[in-house]
């Protein structure tokens, strides 16, 4: 699946925070996924490259139930209308009626649906054209969010909740349970689903006017295409061949993935600009090499590698096809120029 459905960075106010606390570098994150280093609240990316990047953050802090820590550290006013909407109704349905309203100010792609039968409410939390695996950790801080939110408005620790996920779990159920204190399930439907004790959608909202209430109406981000600007599609490709070089990712289908486009599709576009994901990865492996060559003393297999080259030999075939001569060749040659 190809999720280039539109998301506001307003959603990962918490990153730098969180990051900052395990011990994770903020800027190798947001490369890996295209964004670059503006985390504007108001840009707007593809939820591919959010995915990406919070799997990226679990990955280098080790903390496979990081979502949830991000879930804890959400301010629902930096969320904008969706997060605000949250707490406008004077009961858990409206609350719930008016986040649903909302929701497309935040990410489109979304739906949600509140079901009630044999005493349970069940909320569902959907991300069209998503894969569970690879939205695993958006999924887990968004139910982790959802379970917090209606305790908050609803004052009270109870409400028997159940938590089902999409993907395979990521860590020990138990450390789900412990940390969320509600019982948690895995592999199950497509999306995210929160049941709890069917009296509760009723109850009145606790914190009715606590939080700022939505005013007016704010655009949608459904009808917008990130990657409608070629400059940006290729500025984002450049930082994730930077990124997965390093990381040893780098495949025309890693690529696609983070951009939330079919591979198919991210070479149309290239095509269409005349060029092609390899002849990128060409270009930008070859200027990096002749920065690395010409302004340090980096052994050639250390270079390979931070080019994405499995092996040194396949890195000196190439530099001898851009250049006509073997690196440490070329290095001399420009040392010996430059009077070094």
């Amino acid at each position: 699946m190809w999720d280039r459905h539109p998301v506001s960075l307003s959603l990962m106010h918490m990153l730098p925070d969180v990051a900052e606390l395990q011990g994770v570098a903020l800027a190798p994150l947001l490369n890996r996924a295209g964004i670059g280093q503006d985390l504007d609240a108001n840009r707007i990316v593809a939820r591919a490259q959010i995915s990406t990047l919070l799997q990226e953050l679990s990955r280098r802090a080790g903390a496979p139930t990081i979502g949830l820590d991000l879930a804890a550290s959400a301010d629902p006013n930096r969320l904008g209308l969706a997060g605000q909407a949250f707490f406008a109704g004077r009961t858990l349905r409206e609350c719930l009626s008016a986040h649903q309203r909302h929701i497309p100010t935040l990410q489109g792609g979304v739906q949600i649906a509140l079901e009630e039968w044999d005493g349970r409410a069940y909320w569902r939390h959907t991300l069209q054209d998503s894969d569970a695996t690879h939205a695993g950790v958006l999924n887990e801080g968004v139910a982790a969010f959802v379970v917090a939110t209606l305790r908050a408005i609803s004052g009270a620790e109870g409400g028997n909740f159940h938590i089902s996920l999409p993907h395979r779990a990521r860590a020990p159920v138990r450390a789900y349970e412990d940390k969320l204190g509600v019982a948690v399930s895995f592999g199950t439907g497509a999306g995210v689903v929160v049941d709890f004790d069917a009296a509760w959608p009723d109850r009145p909202n606790l914190v009715f006017g606590g939080v700022k209430a939505p005013i007016g109406e704010a655009p949608s981000v459904a009808g917008y295409w990130q990657w409608r600007d070629d400059g940006a599609l290729m500025a984002a490709l450049e930082r994730i061949i930077s990124a997965a070089a390093l990381a040893g990712t780098l495949s025309l289908l890693n690529a696609a993935h983070s951009l939330g486009l079919s591979p198919r599709s991210l070479q149309r576009r290239l095509a269409a600009l005349g060029t092609s994901f390899e002849t990128q990865v060409d270009a930008w492996r070859r200027d990096h090499a002749r920065q690395h060559l010409e302004g340090s003393e980096l052994a050639v297999g250390t270079i390979a590698r931070l080019l994405g080259y499995r092996d040194p030999a396949h890195f000196i075939r190439a530099f001898r096809r851009w250049e006509g001569r073997a690196p440490l060749a070329w290095r001399r040659a420009v040392m010996a120029r430059n009077g070094n």
